[in-house]
């Protein structure tokens, strides 16, 4: 063959194997932790309504807190996951839960306030009669 067509064979040979290939390698560790991070939000997700968050974020091969993954291989492949997608744009964040409201002034606590309310007529939504519709 020609050996300027050689020399562009070789050159694409060692562009396949030096930047092709490690970026191959690379996209594929991104997904692997995507979907490390898919399975950490569900399991987050799934113990949203449980009492002891906490402790079903275990129950379910997570940490409730960074690094959320008890393995060193999930912790880095999902780290490196996390800072390359939130670099992209995405958000791994997961929204706290907001408090319950407390409750001012707790039933029972002052039994002469309740006899009054008792007392009270009652609203005058609730006293007037249904109006009857107007015949023709």
């Amino acid at each position: 063959m020609n050996p300027k067509v050689d020399m562009l064979i070789g050159y694409l040979k060692k562009l396949l194997i030096w930047l092709v290939a490690p970026l191959g390698f690379i996209v594929f560790i991104f997904f692997l932790g995507e979907q490390y991070e898919v399975g950490r939000l569900s399991a987050v997700a799934s113990c949203e309504g449980s009492i002891n968050t906490q402790s079903c974020i275990r129950s379910k091969g997570y940490l409730a807190s960074e690094p959320y993954y008890p393995d060193l291989g999930r912790r880095y492949i999902g780290g490196f996951a996390r800072s390359v997608g939130s670099d992209l744009g995405a958000s791994y964040r997961v929204e706290p839960k907001a408090a319950p409201l407390v409750n001012a002034k707790p039933a029972g606590d002052n039994a002469e306030e309740d006899e009054d309310l008792k007392d009270l007529p009652p609203k005058a939504a609730d006293a007037v009669a249904p109006k009857t519709p107007a015949k023709k």
